[in-house]
């Protein structure tokens, strides 16, 4: 790493005719929420008040990263655009609350005026992406007033021009609670006691380096920023642009957390293995080493990132088969594992527009995730398997074969009867016994059901221990026979959270009214409505719900006949 330089630099320096930043269009949005801003103005007015009129130690913010040759101001930020950025608004708060004379020392941090002798033009020291710096000029830099940028309607903005907006607008109410006296020592301390590491060098294969140096060394960058660096920086210069928009396009869709996902379930749709190292490490070995960084952003970032939209907010469009395509998607949705993302993402991808397709993969896809699931497969069978279908996937197999990765075989068709005709409320986990009957409730309901409640329970119709002299013994005299139905399928239904509580171990008749009644609303699950039917709840009411929902299930997920 030849001709790297690193030093530390007063802010009045960083922000000086020496520099001339741009980030670039590779970079990721501008991303520091209000929290991360209060804290550096905080911290620097804390240090401010402390040193008074005789500024102590120096008070330092970090490291910047830049691409810069050694003798011209222009430099592209490799790290280090959020500090940047955020200290360029905490700048131009100050400029418009300082005494008049303190504010035209000030002014040239932000810009510099243009020389026809010196040959140079008018410019702002910090130049933002090219998605963020028209509003970030219109409304931070050139405004004599930040109340348009009051007035405008945060959901209207995206996400890193509503951050923008927020971190200047906190700023602006934070030094406008300082006297003016207490407002100059703060600009006086910012500008000639607050320090940046400054790490520069003219190579953008070192910078590069640099930059993913400081994330293993745990700087707030995901494994997708580093890629993002390495993929566009790797294209000519030419295509950069083009090509960062369509990153973004990406990254816009699905969000900054779903798209860090993504990238996870690329490497598995190239691995088909389970991660043994880093996701930085084998993503370069099983994606980049095989894709060019056009065909990997065309063909696998851009179709992949559309498919998983889709798959996460079920919203698949078409003429036919949508709404089944999203109920199961839906379906999928509960299954408390993700290994079964990366296969959707493949066939998604390639068969979008064969909705019929699409409909007959997901059925069979649930089926499967939802057996393995209810079997306790481990990561390593589900790994093994889905690698399995992501290969017959690639392969274009014959999917419904019954040797196919995607169908069940003889012994998992058994072993779910099994599992789902005995105790259910213990299952492995809560989630897993509330999959099983929502799952069933919709099938009850035809798939028409919906639910919007933040909590849904699973409720014990005849209870787990009875008081003693109630109808629940007269009904079920032989303690073992209770015991080996109280948690199976046919004795359990679900409530919303509200209604839990007031069930408790009443007798049928008033269990029923504590459902039902006025006071805790109406219940909309049609497992529950089952009940209300009832007169009584006997051994023999419950084997006939227990073989009617079981063959529910069996019909469902194609179990045995």
């Amino acid at each position: 790493m030849s001709n790297i330089h690193g030093k530390e630099h007063r802010i009045g320096e960083v922000f000086s005719k020496d520099y001339a930043f741009s980030i670039p269009p590779y970079q990721r949005p501008y991303s520091w929420g209000v929290e991360n801003a209060s804290e550096l103005f905080d911290d620097i007015l804390a240090a401010s008040r402390e040193a008074g009129e005789n500024p102590g130690d120096p008070y330092f913010l970090g490291s910047i990263v830049l691409i810069k040759q050694e003798s011209r101001p222009e430099a592209d930020v490799i790290d280090g655009q959020q500090r940047l950025t955020t200290l360029s608004l905490l700048i131009a708060v100050l400029l418009k609350t300082l005494l008049p004379e303190d504010v035209e020392q000030m002014k040239t941090m932000l810009y510099e005026k243009g020389s026809r002798i010196m040959g140079t033009k008018d410019r702002y020291r910090l130049r933002l992406r090219d998605r963020e710096n028209s509003f970030y000029e219109e409304h931070v830099l050139k405004s004599a007033s930040f109340k348009p940028l009051a007035n405008l309607d945060p959901a209207q903005l995206t996400e890193p021009r509503q951050l923008l907006r927020e971190n200047l607008l906190l700023f602006e109410t934070k030094v406008e609670m300082l006297s003016l006296s207490e407002r100059a020592t703060f600009a006086t301390y910012l500008v000639q006691n607050t320090f940046l590491i400054v790490v520069s060098t003219p190579s953008l294969d070192s910078a590069f380096r640099i930059f993913s140096v400081l994330n293993d060394r745990g700087l707030d960058l995901t494994p997708a920023d580093i890629l993002k660096a390495e993929i566009i920086g790797g294209l000519p210069v030419a295509a950069r642009d083009a090509y960062t928009k369509k990153w973004e396009d990406a990254e816009e869709l699905l969000g900054r957390t779903v798209f860090s996902e993504l990238f996870a379930h690329i490497r598995f749709i190239n691995a088909r293995q389970k991660q043994k190292s880093t996701l930085l490490k084998e993503f370069r070995e099983y994606v980049l080493a095989v894709e060019a960084p056009k065909e990997f952003i065309d063909d696998e970032l851009k179709p992949f990132s559309e498919a998983l939209e889709e798959i996460k907010n079920q919203g698949y469009e078409s003429s036919e088969d949508a709404a089944k395509v999203n109920r199961y998607l839906r379906y999928l949705a509960r299954v408390d594992e993700s290994d079964w993302v990366a296969p959707a993402i493949l066939f998604h991808s390639k068969h979008h527009n064969d909705s019929t397709r699409l409909r007959i993969f997901y059925a069979d896809l649930e089926r499967l995730a939802s057996v393995m699931w209810i079997l306790s497969y481990n990561v390593n069978q589900r790994i093994e398997r889905y690698g399995n279908l992501l290969k017959a996937i690639a392969d274009d197999d014959d999917l419904s074969a019954r040797k196919s990765p995607l169908q069940l075989n003889l012994e998992e068709r058994v072993d779910a009867e099994i599992a789902l005709d005995g105790d259910i409320y213990n299952i492995s986990r809560k989630s897993k016994r509330s999959m099983i009957l929502l799952r069933l409730d919709e099938l009850l309901s035809s798939g028409e059901a919906s639910y919007s409640f933040n909590t849904i329970t699973v409720e014990h119709i005849a209870p787990q221990n009875p008081k003693a002299g109630s109808q629940w013994l007269e009904w079920w005299p032989d303690e073992k026979q209770r015991l080996q139905a109280v948690h199976r399928l046919g004795n359990l239904t679900l409530l919303n959270g509200r209604q839990n509580p007031a069930a408790g171990n009443f007798e049928f008749e008033e269990k029923k009214s504590a459902y039902f009644s006025k006071k805790h609303g109406s219940c909309p699950f049609s497992l529950t409505a089952q009940v209300l039917k009832e007169r009584e709840w006997t051994p023999a009411v419950f084997e006939r719900r227990q073989q009617e929902l079981m063959r529910k299930l069996k019909d469902a997920w194609r179990l045995l006949p």
